[in-house]
């Protein structure tokens, strides 16, 4: 697979992205290159704006795995001002947790090589 990092980036870019529209102003973010796979883990607060956008992120995050989207439409991730692009983060990442309470909120997500 081509680009791999610069796809693991364009990830982190889309995350930061939504989580600044949530209203995060502490943004912590720890990406690892393991032997097996990429783990990103993003910690931050936000201002609590209903469930909706948590929801969100949730179902976009944990769709399935789909790598003909993710050949072809990587390079699209990070790129909007109108929208994001969270479901096609869903599609180029393995798996994604998520846990969030009061007001901060931490993401995992991992990435196998191939």
């Amino acid at each position: 697979m081509k680009h791999v990092k610069k796809r693991i980036a364009k990830i982190v870019d889309e995350l930061t992205t939504y989580f600044f529209s949530m209203g995060a102003t502490d943004i912590n973010i720890n990406l690892k290159d393991e032997k097996e796979f990429y783990k990103i883990s993003l910690k931050c607060n936000y201002k609590y704006k209903g469930k909706e956008k948590i929801d969100k992120l949730i179902k976009s995050l944990k769709c399935e795995k789909q790598e003909g989207m993710e050949e072809y439409f990587w390079e699209l991730a990070g790129d909007s001002d109108v929208d994001t692009e969270l479901t096609l983060v869903g599609m180029m990442t393995d798996e994604a947790e998520i846990d969030y309470n009061g007001n901060e909120i931490e993401v995992t997500l991992i990435k196998y090589k191939d």
